[in-house]
């Protein structure tokens, strides 16, 4: 197995690297987004500074390839909340140009990866993959991770309003939205609980468990109302809501972006609210504008599809190691 240094020494020499060569980045599909302020936002990600414990970034040197870097790290609230040390892998780039190499074998910097993680009693390892990283890809099914989610990232304009006449089955007082309230939460939390999307990378995998992806999906409801994991709940304005969708401005990026991006984070609906979202997208648009925002993206699954409002923006797929 290939030998490996830790990668924090060279952090801004990467970071460099990184920043005017990555050949995709988070929101890369945005029309009219800076493209070069997207890349320094994710090389700035990829190498910020992190706990020793949590850092699982290395440098390797690969045959044909030279250095190579493996971008990973423990994540310290994942593994308190599920009582397992997890990680995430965020991507393993050759650190000259060009880093887009579609026919590399990267094969040994995920052996050097898995290695590491064994090291540091990792359990639970997933990645985050974009479908253009075809080297990635064969690397990670050659070292068994299993695919858990396909997804779909899409984007709309917030300045467009699409008036969707509200579901028949609804009463006219759910066509209202208002901000959630802590008072809320005790049907927001049973919503989040009980609308399951099969094909999300938690539910989809069984190694989670039905208890603990529940109980994930009332406490990520909880702090979004607390301000602490978004910055706008909604939620149809009547008592006892069955139905909300959360948002994150992204202000401190949008200097770099050259856009006023916000972003879609968490929605849940129960059945009987099926239509909510769409009905009030003009006013929850307003509500986006009034902060300043011009643009709006998010992510589903494939499985799910988009609807009339949203356009494709690019795939994802979440892959995971138990070991």
């Amino acid at each position: 197995m290939a030998n490996s240094t830790p990668l924090s020494p060279q952090a801004k020499d990467i970071r460099d690297t990184l920043a005017a060569h990555l050949p995709w980045s988070p929101v890369d599909y945005v029309p009219g987004i800076s493209l070069a302020g997207d890349r320094r936002i994710f090389a700035d990600q990829l190498t910020r500074p992190l706990a020793e414990e949590d850092d699982l970034r290395l440098v390797t040197r690969l045959p044909k390839l030279g250095p190579v870097g493996i971008f990973a790290e423990r994540l310290p609230w994942d593994s308190d909340f599920f009582g397992f040390e997890t990680a995430r892998l965020d991507g393993v780039f050759p650190l000259e140009p060009p880093l887009h190499r579609p026919q590399a074998d990267l094969s040994a910097a995920v052996g050097v990866l898995l290695d590491e993680a064994r090291r540091r009693k990792i359990r639970y390892l997933f990645a985050q993959v974009d479908p253009r990283d075809q080297a990635l890809l064969r690397a990670l099914g050659e070292h068994r991770f299993a695919l858990l989610e396909t997804r779909l990232h899409y984007h709309l304009s917030v300045q467009i309003v699409h008036y969707l006449r509200l579901p028949d089955h609804m009463p006219q007082a759910w066509s209202g939205l208002r901000t959630a309230t802590p008072d809320d939460l005790p049907s927001l939390k049973q919503v989040a609980r009980d609308a399951v999307n099969p094909y999300d990378r938690f539910r989809g995998d069984p190694l989670l468990g039905r208890e603990a992806v529940d109980r994930l999906m009332e406490t990520w409801i909880e702090q979004s109302v607390r301000g602490n994991f978004a910055d706008l709940t909604v939620v149809p304005d009547v008592p006892r809501p069955k139905a909300f969708i959360t948002y994150r401005y992204h202000k401190q990026h949008w200097p770099t972006w050259e856009m006023h991006l916000a972003q879609v984070v968490l929605s849940a609906v129960a059945p009987e609210a099926i239509g909510w979202f769409a009905s009030v997208g003009p006013e929850i648009n307003r509500r986006l504008r009034a902060e300043g925002a011009q643009h709006c993206f998010g992510k589903t699954q494939i499985t799910l599809g988009l609807d009339s409002t949203t356009q494709f923006g690019k795939g994802e797929h979440i892959f995971r190691i138990s070991l």
